[in-house]
């Protein structure tokens, strides 16, 4: 099996562009539709998480031999994650939340969190039910509000929106 030549010019432009701002960098994967790639990297940016996208996409489009403007303008697909929110979600240091749901189900969202409370457990700590911790759910239940209105499986309103 032969090792693929990275420094060799490729032809193609890119078609796929993958993007992935994680805490520390924001790492950017350009592929041809012959399976050529090149990488770019920079410094992810919290408060505009934009600038660290472009950066990193400009930085593989160097690597490529093109301009920002040509990547964008040619590509079939560009796939983006970040942990950003998650992180946000797990340390909670995000802004405050409210629901508005359906009234009368307000309480489903803390009742339907009863599984996933015991994700991870081995069997012998899901026997012990009694010292069994639940995190704090993420919109507590003072900030949760129920509206009078209906809405059915096609997307159709069936009983419209009173408040």
């Amino acid at each position: 099996m032969t090792q693929p030549n990275l420094t060799a010019p490729i032809v193609g432009n890119p078609i796929v562009i993958g993007i992935d701002a994680g805490g520390t960098m924001t790492d950017t994967i350009l592929v041809d539709q012959d399976g050529h790639f090149k990488i770019g990297k920079s410094a992810t940016t919290p408060k505009n998480e934009a600038e660290g996208f472009l950066a990193s996409a400009e930085d593989a489009a160097d690597a490529w031999g093109i301009s920002l403007e040509s990547l964008f303008s040619g590509v079939n697909v560009v796939l983006y994650s970040g942990t950003g929110m998650l992180n946000t979600l797990l340390s909670r240091t995000g802004r405050r939340l409210g629901l508005i749901t359906t009234k009368g189900l307000e309480d489903m969202i803390l009742m339907g969190r009863g599984l996933q409370a015991w994700a991870d457990y081995s069997y012998a700590d899901r026997l012990h039910a009694v010292t069994h911790h639940h995190p704090d759910p993420l919109v507590p239940r003072r900030r949760t509000h129920g509206v009078t209105e209906r809405i059915d499986q096609f997307g159709d309103v069936v009983l419209p929106l009173y408040e």
